[in-house]
């Protein structure tokens, strides 16, 4: 058997193989055996019929045919095994017609994982720049602090912008209901975009139990262009309207909102906590500039295969948040205004970005000799159920695909880790020399942050 091997654009191998007439004949000697103990030949007990009679009743060509399939496909894996590639997908084959006492050759295209070419990632170097915690974000996150331990009070004045509302809004445009909210609360705010502009101002002035009737200007820029510039016609009648009595900033409201004794000792907590944040956004964004580095200097053919299955991924990732929501991707798609396709075309460039990183990563962990033993193994799954509360699993559980994912995890991380050892010794010394005090600090004082809510624009039915 005689290979020569083809590189091809976009990631694939083109195997071009001879075979001698010897091969063939010894596959269809191969063939023969086979086929001889399953069919039945007249006159013959199964498997005794000699070869001339089979090929008289199949026709000599089936047998050569049914050899040289089975050829094809040894000689094809022995090619891939020999040439050290590594198909992505099933072959595309090219298979002649058999010429008697010829040699035979077929051509096989196929999809193939390219090497990566690294560059020279040893010579890189980068320091670690955590930003300085200033005056005005100390005050700025205490204010958050003030806002979320601020009360909401019933009011018997009319309603102001920043008022918090609830009301039945009915809005309909050319005589078709768009939107008919129940006791729906929101926050009169200024500027509202969307389908929902110039409402806020106009409910501005009204008190509990009163309704009032009008019309706004839909923007031109609204997403749905049937409703983009249109009149918009609102009933809209005040249930309930509250205001938001912020507490003041001072020692008191320091001893209810934690153990502290003054809101000093609060200023000085939010000041390292916000130092806390800032190292660690510094620390990950020293890791994405590390790896950004590494990947940049390196050259990959990506087939398109790769990113088709990262998309897929991607998607599935997605379909898992959203249900977590209780949503479902048609659903997301449709409030996004998008098509699947549309949405898949989307993904692509973040899909292709992810997979050249995970083949960068892989390549290095080569290089560098960095591998994944059962021991460690074992102790990640150990952590994950310690982390959890749920059962601890064994590595001998785990199925192939479990495996091959936790291994490629692990080992990813390793290699990012021996990068900053490479690229960023001072910053990764400098990082762990602060990691014990860093765990100390704790969770914010206030709790997590969130969005805020009523300034955006409320969700449309499907028809809008």
């Amino acid at each position: 058997m005689k290979v020569t091997v083809e590189r091809a654009p976009n990631s694939e191998a083109i195997l071009n193989v001879e075979l001698e007439w010897q091969e063939l004949e010894k596959a269809s000697d191969n063939a023969y055996r086979k086929l001889v103990q399953k069919y039945t030949v007249p006159g013959f007990r199964r498997g005794r019929a000699p070869r001339t009679v089979l090929e008289r009743m199949l026709g000599r060509e089936a047998l050569y045919q049914e050899g040289l399939e089975e050829l094809v496909s040894e000689s094809y894996a022995q090619a891939i095994r020999d040439n050290q590639l590594i198909p992505l997908a099933r072959p595309d084959v090219d298979t002649p017609p058999i010429v008697f006492g010829q040699p035979y050759r077929f051509r096989a295209t196929v999809p193939v994982l390219s090497p990566v070419e690294l560059g020279d990632y040893r010579a890189l170097h980068f320091d670690l720049h955590v930003p300085e915690v200033t005056e005005a974000e100390v005050e700025e996150e205490l204010k958050r602090i003030q806002d979320e331990n601020a009360v909401w009070v019933p009011i018997e004045r009319p309603v102001q912008l920043g008022d918090r509302v609830t009301a039945d809004v009915l809005l309909q445009v050319e005589g078709r209901t768009i939107s008919n909210l129940k006791d729906h609360e929101f926050d009169l705010v200024a500027g509202r975009e969307g389908i929902f502009a110039g409402m806020d101002e106009q409910i501005v002035g009204m008190s509990e139990g009163e309704t009032k009737e009008f019309s706004t200007t839909i923007p031109e820029n609204y997403t749905n262009q049937a409703l983009a510039g249109k009149e918009a016609h609102y009933r809209v009648t005040v249930k309930s309207a509250r205001y938001k009595d912020v507490p003041a900033l001072d020692d008191e409201l320091a001893k209810t909102i934690g153990n502290y004794d003054s809101l000093e000792q609060l200023r000085a907590s939010v000041r390292r906590r916000l130092e806390h944040r800032k190292r660690l956004e510094a620390i990950n964004a020293l890791r994405n500039q590390v790896i950004e580095a590494v990947v940049d200097q390196a050259a990959v053919e990506i087939h398109p295969i790769l990113v088709d299955e990262e998309v897929a991924d991607m998607i599935n990732e997605t379909k898992q948040l959203l249900e977590q929501q209780s949503l479902n991707l048609d659903l997301f798609l449709q409030i996004q205004r998008k098509t699947a396709q549309e949405y898949r075309k989307e993904l692509e460039p973040q899909a292709l970005k992810r997979v050249k990183t995970d083949l960068v990563l892989d390549a290095v962990a080569e290089r560098e000799g960095i591998t994944v033993s059962d021991a460690e193994l074992q102790a990640q799954l150990d952590a994950y159920s310690k982390e959890t509360g749920k059962k601890v699993l064994r590595v001998s559980q785990l199925g192939p695909d479990q495996r091959r994912r936790l291994v490629l995890h692990l080992r990813r991380n390793r290699v990012i880790q021996r990068l900053l050892e490479l690229i960023a010794p001072a910053a990764l010394m400098e990082i762990q020399a602060s990691a014990a005090a860093e765990a100390e600090v704790g969770e914010p004082p206030a709790g997590e942050e969130e969005a805020p809510t009523g300034t955006t624009d409320m969700v449309q039915p499907a028809n809008s």
